[in-house]
């Protein structure tokens, strides 16, 4: 991880909360806790580089995941070899089914560049049928979760740290 912040000049930015797990054993657990499926819908908050968001994509059926910081939204295009032309209402990247890697086996990733709170609170949906799993960032860790919580449509399961 030093070496790709270090590489682009990527300083973590301590008013967006940033902190980036990389132990694996902490990911494999975050993972393992949220007893996911292939038939799983997985919300993820702040994927940072993405190194949970590779275990996502091999369990998982389907991942959405919600990055604010542009620079990073890079990195994770480059690192999941998604497709260039955005949704250009959305903002969302997607995965093109031809990767032959394990995060392949995800059937649909999207990768949005938004504000994760903003969204939650614009974007009214059902998530009754979708798993939060996150290492989520400091700065909205609390009002992401009492927004999801409170929700009548809240997701089945919340996995984070």
């Amino acid at each position: 991880m030093r070496d790709v912040l270090q590489t682009r000049g990527i300083q973590l930015t301590k008013s967006l909360g940033q902190n980036f797990l990389h132990d694996a054993n902490q990911l494999q657990r975050i993972v393992k806790a949220a007893e996911l499926t292939h038939a799983d819908k997985v919300l993820e908050i702040g994927p940072g580089l993405g190194p949970l968001t590779e275990l996502l994509l091999a369990r998982a059926g389907e991942v959405l995941a919600t990055e604010k910081d542009a620079r990073l939204v890079e990195v994770l295009r480059e690192r999941f070899a998604l497709d260039r032309s955005a949704d250009l209402q959305t903002g969302a990247l997607v995965l093109p089914p031809e990767r032959g890697d394990a995060a392949s086996q995800c059937a649909s990733f999207q990768l949005l560049h938004d504000d994760a709170l903003e969204f939650i609170r614009r974007e009214r949906r059902d998530w009754s049928d979708w798993k939060l799993v996150a290492n989520l960032p400091y700065s909205v860790a609390s009002p992401i979760l009492v927004e999801l919580a409170q929700s009548s449509n809240r997701p089945e399961r919340m996995v984070v740290t």
